[in-house]
């Protein structure tokens, strides 16, 4: 697939988990989960709008369909369901499969926007270690690589 084809497929999965993550928000009872959920879908937000740039830059269509928006949202009010610690184990077993996803494009396109792509990865990564920390019982400071990611200035 092309880099340009690479990063819609990309901006998608982030279209979907804006989507999921809002939507968990949106739906949980716990006001410190809700907030939890609300960092995590401001950085899908700053990731999508990222890479929804690079796409228009090299002359690509970054487009929101309303199969991710609305496959996200489903999962997202499914999730808020889900008991936190099962909850917290599929989104670490997810994301950790994501960050590969995210790695193999940094590896197959050494000519793209390095720093969006290392961004990528470490997006992804900020994710699984908000997952670890919850379940390891750092609740306080599972946010922590997320609200760094999202204070990082990038154009």
């Amino acid at each position: 697939m092309t880099y340009l084809g690479r990063l819609q497929q990309a901006h998608r999965i982030e279209v979907n988990g804006e989507a999921t993550y809002a939507a968990a928000a949106r739906w949980t009872r716990s006001p410190d989960r809700r907030a939890k959920w609300q960092a995590l879908a401001d950085l899908e937000t700053k990731m999508k709008r990222r890479l929804a740039a690079e796409i228009v830059a090299l002359g690509g269509v970054a487009a929101e369909r309303a199969l991710e928006i609305r496959g996200g949202q489903f999962a997202g009010a499914a999730i808020a369901a889900l008991p936190w610690r099962i909850m917290l184990r599929g989104l670490r077993v997810v994301t950790r499969h994501t960050t590969g996803f995210w790695q193999r494009l940094e590896r197959e396109h050494p000519d793209g926007n390095t720093r969006l792509l290392v961004d990528l990865t470490a997006h992804e990564r900020a994710q699984v270690e908000f997952a670890e920390r919850e379940l390891s019982g750092e609740g306080g400071r599972s946010l922590e690589s997320v609200f760094a990611m999202l204070e990082t200035h990038t154009p």
